[in-house]
């Protein structure tokens, strides 16, 4: 599987060297490109991509600050067209640095040093989720960790996937959908609802309480979700 990357730059014609180096690439796959920091920490908040390329030479925004804070969640490589940059991008300890404009082979290089098996072998287990699905919503594709999931409703053709910051609208049927999820931990306590085990307060005959939500309850499903909450 490719590894995903966000790309923030406000320079449009590094952006689209980028994109087309990508997507000349099988190793990786640009998620979102962004112009700002703020729009790319909101992006963040609610999914997870395996490295950031980025020019911290952004108008009236603390680029470098931002480099800091993430490089602990994920490699980043920094993109800039100033050779001094390089200094402190290496001093701060980014992945790599890419001098502006970029040459095909040195990011090339940069994508095979980032695709090597025994470095995201060890970075996965810090900076990556060990448990999660991938959907597409709204023309992305979105990695949603399963502890960050309350629960999914059926919506007709789609099912919501509904997490304490974020809705996921997604073209997927619920036998779909509960296939690509642990039975340990996901219960389809209803033909319109999957749960997840850990989010429940509380429960009735009929009825399951997580914290901001009541679930319906079959009572063909009872038994069998009584036997996986005792079991926990």
């Amino acid at each position: 599987m490719p590894l995903s990357f966000i790309l923030i730059d406000e320079n449009e014609t590094s952006c689209t060297n980028v994109a087309k180096l990508a997507a000349n690439s099988n190793q990786i796959k640009l998620v979102k490109t962004f112009s700002s920091l703020k729009s790319a920490r909101k992006f963040l908040q609610d999914a997870t991509v395996d490295f950031l390329i980025i020019d911290p030479n952004l108008s009236s925004e603390l680029g470098f600050s931002f480099i800091e804070k993430e490089q602990s969640k994920q490699p980043i490589v920094m993109l800039s067209p100033r050779t001094k940059d390089a200094v402190k991008a290496y001093t701060i300890g980014v992945f790599d640095f890419i001098l502006k404009p970029i040459d095909a082979q040195r990011f090339e290089k940069t994508i095979e040093r980032l695709t090597n098996q025994g470095y995201f072998i060890e970075k996965k287990e810090i900076i990556l989720p060990t448990k999660y699905i991938e959907v597409r919503c709204d023309l992305m594709t979105e990695r949603i960790e399963h502890e960050k999931i309350d629960f999914i409703e059926a919506m007709g053709d789609y099912v919501k996937i509904e997490t304490a910051k974020r809705k996921y609208v997604v073209l997927m049927s619920m036998k779909k959908m509960l296939e690509l999820l642990p039975d340990t931990t996901f219960f389809r306590s209803h033909k319109s609802y999957i749960i997840n085990l850990q989010k429940v307060n509380n429960y009735t005959s009929n009825e399951i309480h997580l914290k901001n939500k009541t679930i319906p309850l079959s009572r063909f499903r009872s038994k069998e979700f009584k036997k996986l909450i005792l079991s926990r």
